[in-house]
């Protein structure tokens, strides 16, 4: 590092650049600043403060006048230095940059760089402002690998999930063909199906790019290529989901799944009793995502009942994921709009999840 004695003839002296009454008030307040700074002149350090001094491990402020910038700038980061002084007075505000920095005793350290120029002390002049960020640093990445490791687990619990599923699936599709009873043939045929289709949706959380959390729409599209890639989709009968100019909404892993099974049972609903194309629409509100399903059927009876006429497997499952969320399920057209579509499944899940 440098000596105190260094400084390079000829230099600005540091009441030079803070001269009178003025001056003195801006010297008060840079040694008041609890962020290292310092005022150089493109090469060397005119001023630094006492923060400035800690930072690098310099005995006194006075021993600094003098310093070489690149003195106390680590190797990786003085190309960086360099260019940034030689670009200062061409744009009209640097931006925060991460420097590494160079203590007097070797050791490094993580600072966050602010720049200003300063053309009335010199040509190249300019105010840093540093602040360390090491710790911080240092706990950004203990997160990230946290998170990373949370991530990784998350994809070993889904992919075990999902082969627990294709094996209780495989188990049921056996018993069915062992069943003597054509009714219980076909109840196990139904149950085998519908654990496909989880152990489908658990599976499309493996190939997302998170398998703890996921934007809602994104998930919803591969949910539907699903479905008609699964239900043959005919031109007569496509499964649409419709645009939507709703902001971006991310739901937890169990949420999505949930989220994904309302759709597939609804649009299998539809494949059996309705009409014409289906269309999938998901909006969001400022506390309520909404999930509907219509068809061009004649749809559901004005008088239908979900909890005398919705017993089927699929109607039931519906409900359910619904009402463990805390969401409202409405059958048939919106009561505000008596015209609307009579074949229409709606699931308003609310967004605080518990």
């Amino acid at each position: 590092m440098p000596k105190s004695g260094a400084r390079k003839l000829g230099q600005r002296k540091p009441g030079r650049a803070f001269g009178g009454a003025s001056g003195q008030n801006y010297r008060i307040l840079i040694e008041l600043s609890p962020d290292a700074l310092i005022l150089h002149d493109g090469e060397r350090v005119i001023l630094a403060n006492r923060a400035m001094a800690r930072l690098v491990g310099a005995g006194s402020i006075d021993d600094m006048p003098g310093w070489a910038l690149l003195d106390f700038v680590a190797s990786s980061s003085q190309a960086l230095v360099e260019e940034r002084i030689r670009h200062m007075h061409h744009v009209e505000r640097p931006p925060l940059v991460d420097e590494t920095w160079r203590r007097v005793d070797g050791s490094e350290v993580q600072v966050e760089v602010a720049a200003a120029p300063m053309p009335w002390v010199g040509p190249r002049a300019a105010m840093v402002i540093a602040r360390d960020v090491t710790e911080r640093r240092r706990l950004e990445a203990e997160r990230e690998a946290l998170l990373a490791e949370k991530e990784l687990l998350m994809r070993e619990v889904h992919h075990r999930v999902a082969n627990s599923l294709q094996l209780v699936q495989g188990m049921l599709a056996l018993q069915a063909r062992g069943a003597e009873s054509k009714a219980v043939q076909s109840q196990l045929r139904e149950a085998s199906a519908r654990i496909g289709t989880i152990a489908t949706l658990h599976g499309r959380l493996q190939n997302d790019s998170s398998a703890v959390e996921g934007e809602a729409r994104a998930y919803l599209e591969g949910v539907v290529a699903d479905l008609r890639v699964a239900m043959g989709e005919t031109y007569t009968r496509q499964i649409i989901l419709e645009k939507s100019d709703a902001s971006p909404v991310t739901l937890k892993a169990d949420s999505l799944v949930a989220l994904g099974l309302i759709a597939a049972e609804a649009v299998t609903n539809s494949i059996k009793h309705g009409e014409g194309n289906i269309r999938i629409r998901l909006a969001r509100s400022s506390s309520d995502l909404e999930l509907t399903i219509e068809d061009e059927g004649t749809g559901f009876p004005m008088d239908f009942d979900l909890a005398k006429d919705g017993r089927g497997l699929g109607m039931q499952m519906i409900a359910s994921l619904i009402q463990a969320r805390g969401g409202k399920l409405a059958i048939g057209p919106c009561k505000a709009s008596a015209a609307g579509p009579l074949s229409r499944i709606a699931a308003t899940l609310p967004l605080q999840e518990g």
